[in-house]
């Protein structure tokens, strides 16, 4: 029979014995490979931000006696025009040629218009069903660079009158 003396006896690791050796290699390689790739992707968040605004119900340009708010100028990006309103008045229509969208006739008859607008920081872009993404980002600028300050954005439906 065995006793607990006679199991207490342990085989140790003699002294002699080498430790082994930990290869960090490949982890450094890869700190070394993404630190800078992170380090230069968070310069690039900055510039690929697009400030912009859903037009609010009610804003500071609220004609306190008649209790309307006051008209923004609107642009309506569609695929086979541009179309330039402030309220139910269409000031002008660019249609769409074969190249594309005139934009620098947008430009012209934003400019124009700017200077007669009670909200002249303040402009809404609409946007129609399948217009691309860019198209909007284009007409934003557009408007940013004329002045407006403020650039809200919206959808437009075909026909108001069925609401579609």
């Amino acid at each position: 029979m065995s006793t607990l003396s006679s199991c207490s006896k342990l085989t140790l690791p003699s002294e002699s014995a080498e430790m082994a050796d930990v290869d960090v290699t490949p982890v450094m390689n890869m700190f070394i490979i993404l630190i800078p790739f992170l380090v230069s992707m968070a310069v690039f968040t900055h510039l690929s931000i697009l400030p912009f605004t859903v037009p609010p119900n009610v804003s500071e340009g609220l004609d306190r006696s008649e209790g309307m708010p006051s008209l923004r100028l609107t642009v309506v990006a569609a695929n086979d025009h541009m179309a330039v309103t402030l309220g139910e008045e269409m000031l002008d229509s660019i249609p769409a040629g074969e190249s594309g969208h005139d934009y620098s006739r947008l430009t012209a008859s934003i400019q124009a218009i700017r200077p007669q607008l009670e909200l002249q920081e303040e402009m809404i872009v609409a946007s129609r069903d399948g217009v691309r993404f860019q198209q909007l980002v284009d007409v934003m600028d557009i408007g940013r660079s004329a002045g407006f300050s403020k650039i809200g954005i919206s959808s437009a439906t075909e026909d108001p009158s069925k609401g579609r």
